[in-house]
């Protein structure tokens, strides 16, 4: 049927509704011949930039970037619209040129267009093009938990400093985030603490009371005292955390610096490492300096140095210790994921966290292994393609999953 348009309304409105319809996956047979019709006459690429222009804008302006380009490469490579674009002589440079998304535009189009050719257009297509394009890369993320309970979106603040009984925090522009103090002394003794913690897709920056940077990945939780008294320095890590550990002395001494994960305490006797604590695997690799790693249970200790990497053995309550190149380890931090002879299902752990995205797998590949270097910030088919070079397995994705299959 068509769509019936009281008299006074005008062809924008009624175009705007047809474009509402079309891409809720409600037009009929008659409604896209209708809107063919339409898109045939002189005046359709005015019209049709000004119907984007007003479509509800519920989401955000990144994904409403998204769902306009989806919406117009629908429409450029339906078959049954088509031909009236050609006739018409609209151009992407016409229609997309103007628009202040076009940077979004240019970053997803050739996404886009492999994803409608190989589309059908009825039944869940307009589902998966949603949830195709849900598939992006993290960024910076996290919640902090404050002493009260409470919960802050750190990326949505809008107010760069939040006001806490002694203290503030303060977030910087670039997003991460420190402590200042107005009533050092009270806090020292009131065992205050913050928590911090990234969801899958994302990650963030801390620098801790006294001075530490800590970098978190995707999926972690770190917890500290917002005030380190003078005895010791103790946090707790969930997760993957990297850390440059500022110095800090009282009366001549060093003041030690711990990280508690899971079973393992490390104390710092150096700068700069990396832990990565999801679950009970708990894998520390030194990049500068020492640190000293013990167990709750048992008096097993281990000294790491420069290039170490200590793998936690849990059942047998002890760790493997080896050389490395610390970039491996440590990549993340500076945007990259990087492996070496990691089993594809460490490699589809790593990335499943960061795109937020869940895997499933039709076939064994506990003997493939992968090594390479690739941006995080990366399309996900991209990415993957570089990983089926390898040529022992094979993706596809659906919605939200990605099937491993051989």
């Amino acid at each position: 049927m068509y769509i019936e348009a009281p008299p006074d309304m005008s062809k924008l409105q009624q175009l705007k509704i047809l474009i509402i319809r079309y891409q809720e996956g409600k037009c009929s047979k008659e409604e896209i011949e209708q809107l063919r019709t339409w898109l045939r006459e002189s005046e359709s690429p005015e019209l049709l930039e000004r119907v984007y222009d007003e479509l509800p804008e519920k989401a955000t302006q990144k994904e409403l970037s998204f769902r306009k380009t989806a919406i117009y490469q629908k429409i450029m490579n339906d078959a049954r619209v088509r031909p009236a674009l050609t006739s018409t002589g609209i151009s992407g440079r016409a229609l997309w040129w103007r628009k202040s998304w076009v940077a979004a535009v240019a970053a997803v189009l050739l996404v886009v267009m492999s994803f409608f050719y190989y589309s059908s257009f009825w039944g869940s297509e307009e589902k998966a093009i949603s949830e195709e394009y849900a598939i992006v890369p993290g960024g910076d993320r996290a919640l902090i938990i404050l002493e009260d309970g409470r919960e802050i979106n750190l990326e949505e603040i809008e107010d760069t400093v939040i006001v806490q009984k002694g203290f503030s925090i303060v977030k910087k522009g670039d997003g991460a985030i420190y402590y200042q103090y107005d009533r050092a002394e009270e806090l020292a003794v009131a065992d205050v603490t913050n928590t911090v913690v990234t969801p899958k897709g994302g990650q963030y920056q801390v620098t801790l009371p006294d001075g530490t940077r800590v970098w978190l990945n995707a999926e972690s939780k770190l917890k500290y005292p917002v005030y380190f008294d003078g005895n010791i320095r103790e946090v707790e890590l969930e997760g993957e955390g990297y850390f440059e550990v500022a110095k800090q002395t009282m009366n001549g001494k060093r003041v030690p610096f711990m990280v508690l994960s899971g079973e393992q305490k490390l104390e710092v006797l150096g700068t700069t490492f990396n832990i990565q604590a999801y679950g009970q695997d708990v894998t520390t690799t030194l990049v500068e300096g020492r640190v000293r790693l013990g167990l709750d249970n048992t008096n097993e200790k281990v000294v790491l140095q420069a290039n170490d990497q200590a793998k936690l053995q849990p059942e047998e309550q002890q760790f493997d210790v080896r050389k490395v190149d610390p970039l491996y380890a440590t990549a993340w931090k500076d945007g990259s994921f990087s492996f070496r002879k990691a089993s594809i299902k460490d490699v589809m752990e790593t990335i499943a966290r960061w795109y937020d995205i869940d895997v499933i797998y039709k076939t064994t590949v506990d003997g493939s292994r992968f090594t390479g270097t690739i941006s995080r910030f990366e399309q996900i088919d991209k990415l993957l393609q570089l990983i089926e070079l390898t040529e022992s397995v094979h993706f596809t994705i659906e919605g939200r999953r990605v099937i491993v299959e051989e």
